[in-house]
């Protein structure tokens, strides 16, 4: 299986380690089972102090990534637009990160509830739930 964790689980992982709610994501991390995207990488950046900035872009280098093309920007357009059209409003990233998962074949691991909205609009999101249920 592979899973695209959100912002959410990287940042709960960086501060506590292997250790606490994010524990899965070492094991997956080990496992090879983890990809990532490049809005979940700028939100972690741009969370970083600057001292941290290089080692946190070699980890996220040597992982895979999911890629965008012209495909993905519009899934992400139609996905936003069919949000709006039933009254619900998430930020743009997150659609751009749930598309991510879906176009890399990858369950979405999140403990944002715009997620759940998504889903909605993007009937193949799959959702990671790990073992302690976070």
């Amino acid at each position: 299986m592979t899973v695209l964790a959100d912002t959410s689980v990287w940042v709960d992982y960086l501060r506590r380690g292997p250790s606490g709610a994010a524990a899965d994501l070492d094991r997956l991390l080990h496992a090879g089972e983890i990809v990532l995207c490049g809005p979940v990488v700028a939100e972690l950046l741009a969370g970083a102090g600057p001292a941290h900035r290089g080692d946190l872009w070699q980890l996220f280098s040597s992982l895979p990534w999911a890629e965008f093309g012209r495909a993905q920007w519009r899934r992400v357009g139609e996905a936003a637009a069919a949000l709006r059209e039933r009254g619900e409003s998430v930020a743009l990233t997150d659609v751009e990160i749930a598309v991510a998962a879906t176009d890399a074949g990858a369950a979405l691991w999140s403990r944002d509830a715009d997620f759940v909205r998504i889903a909605g609009v993007l009937d193949d999101l799959d959702r990671f739930v790990p073992a302690g249920g976070n």
